[in-house]
């Protein structure tokens, strides 16, 4: 299969595209006899790594890219416009509804914003004549075939063996085929292939049934060719990067990546081996050398004389490469050529030359030279298809340490854009779309697959309460979706209530909540349950039991259960009678309404209703003390836990530091730590007490278990006596320092497996009516608004705060 290097006159599109078939899941032959294989990646974000960081995986990424002659590296960043994530509309109640359609509506009149998708392509040829041996596959009982596995075999090897060593600094995933339901193949190394050809992305790109012409399948497209050649209907501008700075550092173009503008960087490496390089070193010596010296004093240099004039840039640039000589020699780095060029397309002319002049003026402004092509535009454009090594090859030889700067391996996470967890309803959006500088989006979502415990982490008066409220309304767009929060302040209340919820103010001055352990004793797991906790309780009260007493108190559960079948009776008191152990029967006295506990735990049926979002309420009872607090709370964690079936929910516990204190509270989230995803709940810990968390004695197992960590405004986060504990949960010297600059109330700083970004809620007004509320003022009236109308006071609270239309659309809805 002979072809030209590329023509003047093309005839069509898919003349110069380099591809011919798939030979492998994900592996393309081209067609000069190469194996190309892509992996979409995702490094480091610049923002929030240290220098010493971004050294280290520069570093790395060049001890990855020490290849040899026979290898090419593509590296590409398109950075599109970012499609506006479905979210789901399952919202239950009017105020969550209302909340979701005024966010949406706030942000239609914001400027779209832009991501970016990382790709690295790996060229191999594994030998100079391999061109001559492609049409030799094809045919039956070719001489070739057998080396030609073999070398699929050590391409495969290869590429696995890079991809190893790029996995410790960046997220990597081969672009392998996927299986669909109907069973045919989707490739989405043919999609991103299609995808630099046309400039338009699809999702799916079917396997044809026989792979093979991929220049013909991939090349459908019309091309205009000329100074701005049209493929299909797009104009098509291309930038060329060239006349490198005299220094580079990690991430020098990482700016590119943040333009609020359309486009594909494409970046080629055409490594050289060591021979190949020292040649190419050597002329470029040997003619900065020549212009050391004037042709008079080159004349006096050969009669005895001395010249009179050195040309020292001439001198810099050859003992520049007198150095390269040496640094090729020790092998810690690889030369090649590198081309750099950004791709404009769009349907309209004049707006692609404007996106094209914009790039190029913030290129020429960071130090770099740029053009926009005009005779050598199809030749850029040609030269940007990976595996092309052809067309548009740039000679100044740079090494692989320099490329590790160049290369877009840094990157702004904008977040997933559907939800993470595989048991949340399919196709299920993030949690939250929030507010970011810069031109990328972020859509906020707590889990990493289907772990979705987070802290919440930072000193009062930085916004924990809102965010968790807004996180709270949001989770209702899922389906079936639960919310549970144990609070602190009453700063979920006015939300629970206008969501239709359950608020519990627990042992407050009007309370009038009382439960009843026992309600429920009718199977065996419940009668187990009640035993045990009638143990604690026994304990709480100075009373260690025995066996004989545990079987005891067992044995009167049993008894009571089957003397009422119906449910009835069978409050604490009732227990008691059937209780035969005397001491047993003094020490759980004071649970029942003889005793300083009955009110809340000896009621004749219990008062916690089944709601989709309740509310607990905890700073009176967290005044009672632990014989109090402990038997109420360990219910209330029981009564949870059995309305954990699978549906996407939260656990909320809001001051957590509070339940941190005490062995049973700490043993129980960290059981809930363990178990609790596979129930698909995830629990969220929120606390202004660093000090306490530090102390706790499982702060690191909430660390480890949490993939979010939400951290608030701190100015004090620099200090001696705070900075070590933001060390202590990974944080670098960069990142602490945006914690200490992070405005309160406003920003936030989500640390996860995948990225870390500032963001902001960017809450309406409609929102922060019911999230942003928990003074004692608005309490107040709050309440005098539901005493009036205990249905429709929603609606007339936002009329108060100055929305009427709001208002009306609370009403109008159904």
């Amino acid at each position: 299969m002979l072809l030209e290097e590329f023509r003047k006159n093309i005839k069509s599109l898919p003349d110069v595209l380099p591809w011919a078939g798939l030979v492998d899941d994900g592996i393309a032959l081209t067609k000069s006899g190469g194996f190309l294989a892509a992996f979409e990646v995702r490094g480091p974000d610049l923002d929030s790594a240290t220098r010493e960081e971004l050294v280290s995986v520069a570093a790395r990424i060049n001890a990855a890219l020490r290849l040899t002659d026979g290898w090419a590296v593509y590296m590409d960043a398109t950075r599109r416009i970012s499609p506006e994530p479905v979210l789901a509309g399952h919202y239950p109640d009017r105020t969550t509804k209302l909340i979701a359609q005024a966010r949406a509506l706030a942000r239609e009149g914001e400027s779209a914003g832009f991501e970016t998708r990382h790709v690295l392509s790996l060229l191999w040829h594994p030998d100079p004549d391999a061109a001559g041996k492609t049409e030799a596959m094809f045919v039956e009982g070719g001489d070739t075939a057998g080396v030609e596995t073999r070398n699929l075999q050590r391409f495969k090897s290869a590429i696995a063996e890079i991809a190893d060593r790029f996995s410790g600094v960046v997220k990597i995933r081969r672009l392998t085929d996927r299986v669909l339901p109907d069973g045919s193949l989707d490739s989405p190394l043919l999609a991103y292939l299609q995808e630099c050809v046309t400039f338009e992305q699809r999702e799916r790109f079917i396997v044809p049934e026989v792979p093979m012409y991929l220049d013909a399948v991939l090349g459908r497209r019309g091309v205009t060719v000329g100074f701005e050649p049209r493929v299909g209907d797009k104009t098509v501008v291309a930038i060329s990067i060239h006349g490198l700075p005299a220094s580079s550092h990690p991430g020098i173009l990482d700016f590119i990546g943040r333009l609020p503008v359309e486009f594909r960087w494409s970046n080629r490496f055409i490594m050289l081996g060591q021979r190949q390089a020292d040649t190419a070193i050597k002329k470029y010596r040997s003619k900065w050398a020549q212009k050391r010296y004037s042709l008079m004093n080159l004349l006096r240099q050969a009669n005895g004389g001395q010249a009179s004039h050195t040309n020292l840039d001439a001198e810099a640039m050859t003992q520049d490469a007198v150095e390269a000589e040496g640094i090729n020699s020790s092998g810690l780095v690889r030369f090649g050529y590198w081309t750099s060029v950004v791709l404009v397309a769009h349907d309209d002319a004049q707006t692609a030359r404007d996106a094209a002049r914009a790039i190029v003026k913030e290129i020429v402004n960071r130090g770099f030279d740029a053009a926009i092509e005009d005779v050598n535009a199809i030749e850029a454009y040609i030269g940007s298809m990976p595996g092309n090594t052809y067309a548009n090859v740039r000679r100044p030889v740079v090494h692989t340490l320099n490329m590790a700067h160049f290369l877009p391996f840094t990157g702004v996470w904008p977040g997933p854009d559907k939800h993470p967890c595989p048991f949340y309803p399919a196709d299920s959006g993030p949690l939250l779309l929030v507010k970011t500088d810069g031109s990328t989006p972020y859509r906020l979502s707590l889990h990493d697959g289907d772990l979705g415990h987070a802290v919440i982490v930072g000193p009062p008066g930085s916004g924990k309460s809102t965010l968790l409220a807004s996180i709270a309304a949001a989770q209702f767009q899922y389906r079936d979706a639960q919310v549970f929060a144990f609070d602190k302040g009453y700063s979920m209340q006015t939300l629970v209530l206008a969501a239709g919820g359950e608020h519990y103010d627990i042992a407050g001055e009007d309370a009038t909540l009382a439960f009843c352990p026992l309600q429920a004793i009718d199977g065996e797991a419940e009668q187990s349950w009640a035993s045990e906790w009638l143990e604690q309780l026994a304990a709480l009260q100075g009373v260690e039991c025995n066996p004989g007493m545990r079987k005891e108190l067992y044995r009167a559960v049993v008894q009571l259960a089957r003397q009422t079948p119906g449910g009835q009776h069978r409050t604490l008191t009732d227990y008691i009678t059937v209780l035969q152990d005397q001491a047993l029967r003094e020490a759980l006295e004071y649970y029942t309404l003889r005793g300083p506990a009955g009110a809340l735990l000896d009621a004749e049926t219990d008062g916690l209703a089944e709601a989709y979002f309740q509310v607990f309420e905890l700073e009176h009872l967290m005044q009672r003390g632990e014989k109090i607090v402990i038997p109420v709370l360990t219910y209330l964690f029981h009564r949870l836990e059995t309305r954990f079936r699978g549906q996407p929910t939260l656990l909320v516990l809001d001051e957590a530091w509070l339940m941190l204190g005490h062995p049973v509270f700490r043993a129980k989230i960290r059981e809930w730590l363990k178990v609790l995803r596979k129930a698909n709940v995830a629990v969220v810990f929120a606390t202004q007490s660093l000090n306490d968390l530090a102390s706790s004695g499982i702060a690191d197992a909430i660390f480890e278990s949490c993939p979010s960590k939400i951290l608030l405004a701190n100015a004090e986060a620099l200090t001696e006596s705070v900075r070590p504990f933001y060390e202590a949960i990974g944080l670098n010297r960069r990142q602490i320092e945006i914690v200490a600059a992070m405005t309160p109330k406003r920003q936030y700083y989500h640390v996860h497996p995948d990225g870390r970004r500032v963001f902001e809620l960017g809450l309406t007004a409609e929102e922060l009516a019911f999230v942003g509320v928990s003074d004692k003022i608005s309490l107040k009236r709050i309440a005098a608004l539901r005493a009036a109308d205990p249905e429709g006071w929603p609606a007339q609270w936002l009329h108060e705060r100055g929305l009427p239309d709001a208002a009306q659309a609370w009403m109008d809805m159904e």
